[in-house]
């Protein structure tokens, strides 16, 4: 018979530890058999499954081959017993997000990477339920697409700001496209006036976005492997924790520190309008704690979510212009013919350049700011094409996939504005997510687009560098594989069109302030 101390010392034993933790994994795994089988997918391994086969650098490039590899819009992986499904297809993402969405509108269980990094309260990594649902009505409210139509004439404003900023200082213009996106998203949520440089609220915001990237970077493919937030942070491959903990309350000032700015601002009686400011002032003077909690949720998703994917696809479109001038000349062309050369164009001349607008539209498609959507998870067992898709697998909407499929898209890698020109051809919606989780701010955003790209397409030529033997320097086509994708850095010439040109942007800019 063991002793106490025998017995303690069996079961602590490393190979015991591994023996009950290889047991367990296999109990999770084969607990039960589907009678229909899962989706196809690549081939695991025993015990670790697809854990070695989860791609960490561009998952989109990845997802997407396996879709053809196995003639599937769906695909099936098990990473040591969470099951992930891949969905490559916009039918895919109809049938399932769209048309079952009160099954697939949740978010990953536990401690994942909204926890590690303290942003728990963002709504777009919010759990299916109550909360989201409440949080997410108030931010409809201010952005539905009557209520985001006020907002425009602070995004010309911004945008012609932007302008004066690149016939100074063209050279830094991934600088101003970040100040022009602060201007316009931290006036609206707080009513707060940014400086051109070093503010201090970008600068928050700026950390909060590396925390989200540094995070994201890894994290969500170690929610997908459930041990994982169990290791420490000296534990190789899992070092990101220990960064999460830092960055983490840079996230915690980035929500505190403008919302106590405009209470004080409230209480003294300067505030401006603002979400924030409406959101503080509908409190009363006893908030509950969800209700103060969600005043500081619904302006602070606002940054964290439109800063990045902005100045991401406005990068993509200075990329694309200096990589197809006929397409900028043609819109140019469009420009002058529509607006003339007395004005630049401002929001009452949308619909008359739908070339244009297919820039804005092919430069989401082309090269999507969020290849890979914020997974989903299923609440409970579904069957799609005869496959079964249990409870709790994580599903994961491949936005790249979707804007580049061949059949709707023909040479989707080329930059082809004039494929939008053909009515029979709509841009879904895939690049601001999926079903009911689909980004509530998608109208600012496109406008903020447009009145931008049409701004610097009438006042800028966009070109390459060209060297000192005259040859131009035609940058490469390269993006970060982060969650947020942004064009390398690349240089490029950006001039005014003409003198006259360079006398409008002056006179525009003080015509709107």
């Amino acid at each position: 018979m063991l002793t106490t101390t025998q017995f303690y010392s069996t079961c602590t034993s490393p190979w015991t530890l591994i023996f009950s933790f290889c047991t367990i994994v296999l109990l999770h795994i084969f607990r039960r058999r589907p009678v229909l089988p899962f989706p196809p997918g690549p081939k695991g391994l025993p015990i670790l499954g697809n854990a070695l086969d989860m791609p960490c650098g561009n998952p989109w490039l990845t997802y997407s081959q396996w879709g053809k590899t196995y003639n599937s819009d769906i695909v099936h992986v098990n990473s040591l017993g969470t099951h992930v499904i891949v969905l490559n297809s916009a039918k895919a993402v109809h049938e399932l997000f769209e048309k079952r969405s009160s099954i697939y509108s949740d978010r990953l269980k536990g401690k994942g990477l909204p926890y590690r990094i303290r942003m728990s309260w963002n709504i777009a990594f919010l759990p299916y339920g109550p909360r989201w649902r409440a949080w997410r009505k108030v931010f409809y409210e201010h952005f539905h697409p009557n209520a985001s139509r006020q907002y425009r004439p602070r995004e010309l404003r911004a945008a012609r700001q932007l302008l004066e900023n690149l016939l100074r200082t063209p050279e830094q213009y991934r600088h101003h496209l970040r100040f022009m996106t602060g201007q316009v998203i931290m006036g609206i949520a707080y009513g707060i006036e940014v400086a051109p440089h070093d503010d201090p609220y970008v600068s928050l915001a700026e950390t909060a976005l590396q925390a989200v990237e540094s995070a994201s970077t890894t994290g969500w493919t170690f929610d997908m492997l459930p041990f994982y937030k169990h290791l420490p942070w000296w534990f190789p491959g899992a070092s990101f924790k220990k960064e999460a903990a830092r960055l983490a309350p840079h996230i915690d000032d980035m929500v505190n520190k403008p919302y106590q700015t405009v209470k004080d601002a409230l209480v003294t009686g300067t505030a401006v309008p603002s979400v924030a400011a409406s959101m503080i002032a509908s409190l009363g003077e006893n908030p509950s704690h969800e209700d103060e909690l969600a005043s500081k949720a619904v302006p602070a998703t606002m940054y964290i979510g439109g800063a990045d994917t902005t100045v991401a696809s406005l990068l993509t479109f200075f990329l694309a212009m200096v990589l197809h001038p006929d397409a900028q000349s043609r819109a140019q062309r469009e420009i002058d013919s529509v607006v003339g050369a007395g004005r630049l164009p401002d929001f009452g001349d949308e619909m008359s350049l739908p070339y244009v607008s297919a820039v804005v539209e092919e430069v989401m498609r082309w090269h999507p700011v969020a290849p890979v959507a914020v997974p989903h998870r299923l609440i409970v067992d579904d069957v799609y094409k005869g496959y079964f898709l249990p409870a709790g697998s994580i599903v994961i909407g491949n936005t790249w996939a979707v804007l580049h499929d061949e059949s709707v898209f023909p040479e989707p890698l080329r930059f082809q504005p004039e494929r939008f020109l053909n009515l029979n051809v709509k841009l879904p919606d895939v690049g601001f997510g999926f079903g009911r989780r689909i980004c509530p701010g998608r109208f600012m955003a496109r406008s903020s687009m447009w009145i931008t790209v049409a701004s610097v397409l009438a006042a800028f030529d966009i070109c390459p560098v060209v060297n000192g033997q005259g040859v131009p320097q035609i940058p490469k086509e390269e993006y970060s594989a982060g969650p947020v994708s942004y064009p390398e850095e690349f240089a490029c010439t950006i001039r005014a069109r003409s003198k006259h040109a360079e006398e409008l942007i002056v006179s525009s800019l003080r015509d709107t302030t």
